[in-house]
């Protein structure tokens, strides 16, 4: 017979502390976004490209593709992270650089000013008058003033990754196309591109606001989000592979309806805000995939009928769904939470006094 364990804060902290697989361990490499201290120079607001005023597009060119749209990157600013799926950005950065190849063979140089000038002359006029503007310094453009210092950021445009934000918590969106520069932020390349989702879930759980309680008893850094501390993050995969299945596929659910309420909002559409149907839909999918995190973590004891009636109606969609913006997808996430909630036992699904106690001090402490 199992006997009960009380679980007090400093117990889950010792728990989650002591496991051995950390993040390194299933990464190809932990890194720094750009440094916010030097970001103004690049930044440039995104327009109408159809508007002959809109920035770094030529006049008499209406209607054509911005001609060095291939220096321009999709910016996530780390003061409005994104959860499971990238908040849309209102600007991007030019980037002088020239990246070349594909994976292990990408390279990637910096354009010095001369190249620039001739051969993406919007690019050097609009740094130029940036640098006028914001350094108040009327001196020729160069190299210094739009190098950027994270090298891997380049290295890996392109390269499906994890983006780390920490705005009070952790927050992990997933970047599946790899196009996008971060602020303040950390990116993770992991070497099985499969547990992407996993880990995703892993960093928006609950156990992610324990980790930060281990760094500032072991006075890891003074700021929690740096690629050092980030390497330490435990990494605890499920002994069953149903569970790691129901985590992989909920985080996948949760990225796309994460995506979906972001591009409405930014689209101007109202009625997706707390309380909404979607955001219960977001909130009842979030519950689950932190309850089997928090199981897989701590106890390995959840209730069987609770992950056969998980296992018997969550079920993997085809192809990469992350950025569809089909509603019938949504609609089909709200049928799936509905038959879930009418399976007759699922009311009768009880968790054990053990989990129910980590819960409850989660709560006690703010981390739930």
């Amino acid at each position: 017979m199992k006997q009960t364990m009380f679980w007090s804060k400093n117990s889950i902290i010792e728990k989650v502390s002591q496991i051995p697989n950390t993040l390194k361990d299933i990464s190809v490499d932990i890194f720094c976004g750009v440094s916010e201290d030097r970001d103004y120079l690049h930044r440039v607001d995104l327009s109408d490209k159809n508007d002959p005023e809109a920035p770094c597009v030529c006049r008499g060119q209406d209607r054509e593709p911005n001609p060095e749209e291939e220096l321009m990157y999709s910016c996530i600013d780390s003061n409005n992270p994104g959860e499971y799926a990238i908040h849309p950005a209102p600007y991007r950065f030019m980037l002088p650089y020239r990246i070349t190849g594909e994976g292990a063979k990408k390279e990637f140089r910096l354009l010095a000013p001369e190249e620039l000038k001739a051969e993406f002359p919007l690019a050097y006029s609009r740094l130029s008058e940036f640098k006028k503007l914001f350094k108040h310094d009327e001196t020729a453009l160069s190299s210094f003033d739009y190098g950027l210092k994270g090298c891997k950021l380049l290295q890996y445009l392109n390269t499906p990754k994890i983006i780390v934000a920490d705005h009070y918590s952790l927050r992990a969106s997933f970047d599946a196309a790899g196009n996008h520069i971060f602020e303040d932020s950390c990116g993770i390349i992991l070497q099985d591109p499969s547990r992407y989702p996993y880990v995703t879930a892993a960093l928006n759980s609950s156990i992610a606001r324990v980790f930060s309680e281990i760094c500032q008893r072991e006075n890891l850094s003074s700021s929690l989000l740096t690629p050092a501390a980030l390497r330490r993050f435990p990494i605890a995969f499920p002994d069953d592979k149903l569970i790691e299945n129901l985590v992989t596929t909920i985080s996948r659910y949760l990225i796309y309806i994460h995506g979906q309420m972001y591009g409405a909002v930014s689209c101007g559409f109202s009625g997706n805000g707390e309380g909404s149907r979607d955001y219960e839909l977001m909130k009842f999918y979030g519950r689950i995939v932190n309850l089997l995190v928090l199981d897989t973590y701590l106890t390995k004891d959840l209730d069987p009928r609770f992950l056969e009636i998980l296992g018997e109606n969550i079920k993997p969609f085809e192809g990469s769904f992350e950025y569809e913006s089909d509603r019938s997808l949504l609609e089909d996430l709200h049928a799936v939470k509905q038959q879930i909630l009418d399976t007759p036992d699922f009311g009768k699904c009880r968790f054990n006094s053990e989990f129910t106690n980590i819960l409850a001090t989660l709560k006690n402490n703010g981390v739930w």
